[in-house]
């Protein structure tokens, strides 16, 4: 019996260190410096607060990208710069085949979305031109001002086309719709004025430059059209005209010592009409400064292309 109570009591005696020890190692929330409840762990989304184990996983809402064609904007973006590089000199010629279809499908993909887009009207319209497709062109542009009638700037840009195919009746004609939606459009006249140059009308063409210049820089104008189409003669008297008028005017005196250079045989002529294997020529020149308040100018009727009952130019 006395043994038994001895080692009972033995036994309890050894327990004691381990559960003070036990207790003593443990900690709570209330164990933080402060003694108070503001150390105690807060919940958190990315670590549990009964351990430091692989945290659950969270489902993420995300947004799925969007499907579907590109905007029409963007296509004629591709088409533009297709275009470009299918166009450029310096492109292989075995690729231009290629990127020229490339354009083409992505102008149309543009107008299956948007039949009424301006840019792939235009671009299309633009590509046909480029290209030396007429009919085309000009069913795009007439297409594009059937939409937007007041637009004066496409209106001269196909007088432009007119031109660089060397059709002058339909590019005259074109700058008068130009000018019905634009009268003061200064450079609508000077390119209709060109191209009656062009067309052998010099008197029309004189009587239109010299309202949008001044008298010398239109003879001077005139000469440079008369010179390339190979009439010297007739581009002289020009010249001398305009130093009648402006004996300063540096640019007649330097072109008329050229041109006496050309007929008397010296050098060659590096103005004068050229083959185009393309049959386009680019058309243009030198955009003077143009007087202040111009004259009003009454244009005559001439021969044009069939246009739309609203493009067609009135008598």
């Amino acid at each position: 019996m006395d043994g038994r109570w001895i080692r009972k009591c033995w036994l309890a005696w050894c327990l004691v260190p381990g559960v003070v020890g036990c207790r003593t190692a443990e900690k709570t929330p209330w164990d933080a410096p402060g003694g108070d409840a503001g150390g105690m762990p807060t919940v958190s989304a990315k670590k549990p607060l009964w351990g430091s184990g692989p945290s659950l996983p969270v489902d993420v809402a995300v947004d799925s990208p969007k499907k579907g064609p590109p905007s029409p904007g963007t296509m004629v973006a591709i088409a533009d710069l297709q275009l470009q590089r299918a166009m450029d000199d310096k492109a292989p010629v075995g690729n231009r085949p290629e990127l020229l279809d490339t354009a083409r499908q992505g102008y149309q993909k543009a107008l299956l979305q948007d039949p009424k887009s301006k840019p792939a009207l235009l671009g299309l319209a633009r590509f046909y031109t480029r290209i030396g497709e007429r009919e085309k062109a000009v069913e795009g542009y007439k297409k594009y001002l059937t939409l937007y009638p007041t637009e004066k700037d496409v209106a001269r840009e196909v007088a432009v086309a007119h031109a660089q195919w060397k059709d002058w009746a339909g590019a005259i004609s074109w700058c008068e719709f130009a000018l019905k939606l634009d009268p003061e459009n200064l450079t609508a006249r000077k390119t209709m004025a060109f191209c009656y140059a062009r067309a052998g009308q010099t008197e029309q063409a004189f009587e239109i430059m010299r309202r949008v210049v001044p008298e010398a820089q239109a003879r001077y104008l005139l000469a440079r059209v008369l010179e390339h189409q190979g009439d010297f003669a007739a581009s002289r008297a020009q010249l001398e005209a305009a130093l009648q008028i402006d004996q300063n005017y540096a640019d007649a005196r330097e072109f008329l010592t050229e041109l006496d250079q050309v007929i008397a045989g010296k050098i060659p002529d590096q103005n004068g009409l050229r083959p185009d294997a393309g049959g386009v020529q680019q058309v243009g020149f030198t955009e003077p400064a143009a007087p202040q308040n111009p004259p009003p100018q009454q244009f005559q009727p001439s021969p044009q292309l069939p246009l739309p009952p609203q493009f067609a130019p009135r008598p």
